[in-house]
């Protein structure tokens, strides 16, 4: 990954009680609905094993089409095989051998439950056909169920918008850390909201958000460059604005600190009025300060060497 600042985090738990007649009594714990990062070394392990069935459907080679078969019946739900079989017709029809290599860069649980989790993913993807390869990065959300030992995919969305997780009610114990966690997230969508929209008609407007969502190194880098940064907001003459509905995952939290992997997508507008898209997946390195969580490093996610 490409850094802009770096870090890590852990979180203390706060007891509750509830008073009753006059009489202290421990709230009741009843776990979160989603339990993505309440336990992370089980979350660790959904994430391993939904990364060996991804790379497994997502990687193919001609020349052992049974054994793609042979994965997509291990790994996939008959919904989910239709889509991979869309995905991939082109390259199943290829007149030419071809060898497609997928490996997984880095993911997150945005929803986990003891059954089911969702995960966003980004790829890392080196096609070999004709003697020349070609590479290439794609975001996807993974909504898997478990089956047995085994994680199997039963949806899979490209390029994905909207990855929602339920809010939690208050409570105790491994709610606090679930609360920690949405907390997290909903501060990750506001640094991005202010650091990925550029208005070059209000620079000063602009500059200002930048600082308003960060902390650290990044807010450090910011006030160091300000100067440079405001003339080039001016000048550039692009506006670019974050697309709704970006996708978000808390991939740690540690302390009062917290890595976020975000696939956004900005709309981009040029001096000279073309319109674009650009993608970006992102991890946010998040502070919690007292007035809530700001941003202390970005990072866009590079290919694997």
């Amino acid at each position: 990954m490409k850094r802009w600042a770096g870090f890590v985090v852990l979180l203390a738990l706060a007891g509750c009680t509830a008073t009753v007649s006059g009489t202290a009594r421990p709230e009741p714990e009843t776990p979160p609905s989603n339990l993505a990062l309440v336990n992370p070394a089980r979350t660790a392990s959904v994430l391993t094993a939904v990364k060996t069935a991804t790379e497994a459907v997502f990687s193919y080679d001609s020349t052992a089409a049974p054994a793609y078969d042979k994965a997509l019946a291990d790994n996939v739900s008959p919904a989910a095989r239709e889509e991979l079989t869309k995905l991939f017709a082109e390259i199943r029809n290829s007149p030419e051998p071809i060898k497609l290599v997928t490996r997984v860069i880095v993911s997150a649980a945005v929803e986990q439950t003891a059954d089911k989790a969702q995960v966003l993913t980004v790829l890392d993807q080196s096609s070999t056909r004709a003697g020349a390869t070609t590479k290439g990065m794609a975001s996807v959300l993974l909504t898997t169920a478990r089956e047995g030992e085994r994680w199997r995919i039963g949806e899979i969305k490209v390029n994905p918008a909207g990855a929602g997780v339920p809010a939690e009610k208050p409570g105790a114990g491994d709610r606090v850390i679930a609360r920690v966690r949405d907390s997290a997230r909903d501060g990750a969508l506001r640094a991005a909201e202010a650091l990925l929209n550029v208005n070059p008609a209000d620079p000063e407007g602009t500059y200002a958000r930048y600082e308003s969502v960060s902390t650290g190194q990044l807010l450090t880098q910011f006030q160091q460059d300000k100067a440079a940064r405001l003339d080039r907001i001016r000048t550039g003459g692009a506006k670019s604005a974050l697309a709704p509905n970006p996708a978000a995952a808390v991939m740690e939290i540690v302390d009062d600190k917290a890595s976020v992997l975000l696939y956004a997508a900005t709309d981009v507008t040029d001096a000279a009025g073309q319109a674009s898209k650009k993608y970006l997946p992102l991890v946010l390195r998040l502070q919690r300060l007292p007035e809530g969580w700001k941003a202390a490093g970005i990072e866009s996610v590079q290919p694997l060497p």
